[in-house]
């Protein structure tokens, strides 16, 4: 089997965790780097907890740290959900850290596009980095096969009422990437909601006895009482969503919209709005993933992440 050249842009984040694990056990991806960014908590936190995650899984690939601020405006966090260092309360320790590249983000990226034809970037934090790749390297567009974003969501947000908050965090990053041409892949709300975590889900990769399901479980554990308190809702694992699109692509639906991102609105910054109108002449410039097979979904991410 053929394996997809990817980058992995990342904010970790407890699903983040989870869609790590989940990309490296797939066995689909040929992962070239995996790039830090600020977004669920500041970018010393993600990088170390993206460290973390790659040396446990014994992953012998680049990891390079990014973005520490949005392009513009005010840095949004998330550490009410994920906790002050990301991973609900589950902190790595020094001798637990994969080694860190001396190559920041921005470099890292260009040089995988310049050295493989086609390239897949899956980015499930704020959009900053890969707004920065298009804007310093707009030449490179072409050696980029697609962009598949976990952010946005057609009918709300999650951190406004408009606003989902990997799309508000930078919304003038997640402005570039969808005006850029490339082909954009984005799964927002409306389906990584239905990628439930539950206990059962928990208790069987408890029993697996792995190490890496064993930190996982332990990450998770702080989240669920964090998320109840905080907003009385399910966990859903977003960002497992965007990778399993990639694995298991039968399981989803979606439609192609020009889909455009609000900077300015007071209410509306950072929504994602889709031209759904039925007689629009718009150009599409996203394929938005709309529902997905939930039975299959639970099925999938048991079996990948207890290989």
């Amino acid at each position: 089997m053929e394996k997809i050249c990817t980058i992995f842009d990342c904010d970790p984040g407890v699903d983040d965790a989870f869609a790590i694990v989940y990309l490296k056990n797939s066995e689909k991806f040929d992962v070239k780097l995996l790039a830090s960014v600020a977004g669920n908590v500041e970018v010393e936190y993600t990088t170390r907890n993206l460290r973390g995650l790659v040396k446990a899984l014994d992953w012998d690939v680049e990891v390079c740290e990014g973005a520490a601020m949005p392009i513009m405006g005010r840095q949004v966090l998330a550490g009410e959900i994920h906790g002050k260092t990301g991973l609900g309360g589950y902190e790595f320790e020094d001798d637990e850290l994969a080694e860190l590249s001396k190559r920041n983000a921005f470099d890292a990226m260009v040089d995988v596009l310049e050295n493989n034809d086609k390239t897949l970037i899956i980015a499930v934090g704020p959009l900053t980095n890969i707004a920065l790749l298009l804007l310093g390297r707009p030449d490179l567009k072409e050696k980029i096969s697609e962009i598949t974003i976990m952010g946005g969501g057609l009918e709300k947000g999650n951190t406004t009422a408009a606003a989902e908050f990997n799309i508000i965090a930078d919304p003038e990053a997640a402005e570039i990437v969808f005006k850029s041409g490339v082909k954009v892949n984005m799964a927002g709300l409306d389906v990584t909601e239905k990628g439930d975590y539950n206990w059962d889900i928990h208790n069987i990769l408890k029993a697996s006895n792995l190490k890496i399901t064993d930190i996982l479980t332990e990450i998770m554990l702080a989240s669920f009482k964090r998320i109840e308190e905080k907003r009385g809702s399910k966990i859903s694992l977003h960002d497992v969503v965007a990778v399993m699109y990639h694995t298991d692509p039968e399981i989803f639906t979606g439609k192609d919209y020009h889909v455009v991102v609000e900077t300015e609105g007071v209410y509306t910054r950072g929504q994602t709005l889709a031209d759904r109108r039925s007689f629009s002449t718009t150009e599409k410039n996203a394929h938005v993933i709309l529902d997905l097979d939930e039975e299959k979904f639970r099925e999938r991410l048991i079996e990948v992440l207890t290989k």
